[in-house]
């Protein structure tokens, strides 16, 4: 099996028209955009399929419509393929799209915390006098040498994004960005100044940072279902408070993209999807990585490559048995040892009809279990073996066999002792 990545887009992705497809193909996902709707109390079709480019453009606008469309996608793709990534990563506001994909946040508290986001970034920048330039041309090295021995650097100058091996993005004052342009041309580096409206991951975002850490606070965290890598460090987030942490101080540090690629590539990640609109991290990841498979699920022209990619996975996960039909075979074949009727009937007949009832009804309907019935399933099971009088090592190595025979990963983190709690 492929080790998947899946990256959500981050801002500067977003065009007019975005998730229209999707949303005219799948109805979760129209289930998904009406939600996203009446929790921000705004039209999202309208914002992400016919509004003008301006009001998509608008940060706190921006921000929460590219968390939707990037969310769409992932669930699409998850849906259809019934494959798992082993990590989730995103570029700044994707980094918050990717904690709500491994339910470490959720929906509505993502979209939400989007919202806020962008609202907060995008009052930071309203006094002006500064901005965000992308450096092309030079390497990252060049480029944090020069722009070191320039004054303001950390203060009024900061590289914001180390994107690739030769490009990076710079934030700081007008004054300060014409400086380090100059230095950097006269080196060799190509100068693109961004559209934005604000000069982003750097110290004038400072009140938003705090704006953002009051929103964390009013809401709950988990640990994330699948790794997913933070921006502040490369490195998988941890406890719920780690995460709150990093967040926060993703709005003035710099969003270390090329070590997130290196850090992934040296895991084994051998395949790498972009969740969002248009294929910026596609392209960065081949920049990072040469050689490397990477695929936008927005490109149309990428769809029938992602298939050839996942043919042979698929066709070895038809071949698994379900974990439901796992379950029940194993619940069969476990040894009784209590012998009172009553308790029988109430720890084991009646569970056993329950997952009995859950696999016809997935057969029927012509579709795999989701996460929340597989878990369901294994609770079921697990109150089996408790009424049965099964020893615990017994329940331990039986559970293993269940999750590595099914190759269902994302059940990983279940445990019977938690089942039983």
């Amino acid at each position: 099996m492929k080790r998947i990545a899946v990256l959500f887009s981050g801002q500067g992705s977003q065009y007019v028209g975005m998730g229209r497809q999707l949303f005219e193909r799948d109805a979760q996902v129209r289930e998904l955009f009406d939600s996203a709707s009446q929790v921000l109390d705004m039209d999202m079709q309208q914002l992400c399929f016919a509004g003008h480019g301006d009001a998509l453009n608008l940060t706190e606008n921006t921000q929460p419509a590219l968390l939707l469309c990037g969310l769409a996608e992932y669930r699409h793709f998850r849906a259809r393929s019934g494959l798992n990534p082993a990590f989730l990563a995103g570029h700044s506001l994707g980094e918050l799209t990717a904690l709500v994909a491994a339910e470490a946040i959720g929906l509505e508290d993502g979209l939400r915390l989007a919202r806020q986001r962008g609202l907060a970034m995008s009052r930071c920048g309203e006094a002006g006098g500064a901005g965000m330039h992308a450096v092309t041309k030079l390497e990252l090295e060049q480029v944090e040498a020069i722009c070191q021995a320039l004054p303001g650097f950390g203060s009024e100058l900061v590289i914001a994004n180390r994107n690739a091996p030769t490009q990076a993005v710079l934030s700081g004052s007008l004054a300060a960005l014409e400086r380090a342009g100059e230095a950097l041309k006269q080196a060799g580096g190509n100068i693109i100044p961004l559209k934005v409206s604000g000069p982003f991951h750097s110290p004038f975002m400072a009140p938003a940072a705090e704006a953002l850490a009051a929103q964390l606070r009013a809401i709950t965290i988990q640990r994330p279902r699948i790794p997913v890598i933070a921006n502040v460090d490369a490195r998988p987030h941890g406890e719920p408070e780690e995460i709150a942490a990093a967040l926060v101080r993703q709005l003035t540090a710099s969003v270390q993209w090329v070590d997130t690629m290196q850090w992934l590539h040296a895991e084994g990640v051998d395949l790498f999807l972009e969740a969002g609109p248009r294929s910026v991290l596609k392209r960065l990841v081949l920049n990072n990585l040469p050689g490397a498979k990477a695929y936008a699920l927005d490109e149309e022209e990428d769809q029938p490559l992602i298939e050839q990619e996942f043919a042979a996975d698929l066709r070895a996960m038809q071949e698994r048995p379900s974990l439901i039909a796992k379950c029940m075979a194993v619940a069969v074949c476990t040894r009784n040892q209590n012998w009172d009727d009553a308790a029988y009937q109430q720890g084991v007949v009646l569970p056993y009809r329950q997952l009995q009832a859950l696999q016809e009804g997935l057969e029927r309907e012509g579709r795999e279990a989701t996460e929340p019935e597989m878990r369901s399933a294994l609770d079921l099971l697990a109150q089996i073996f408790t009424t049965k009088g099964t020893p615990e090592e017994e329940q331990e190595w039986r559970f293993a066999q269940i999750l590595e025979t099914t190759g269902v990963g994302e059940l990983a983190d279940w445990t019977p002792r938690r089942a039983a709690a």
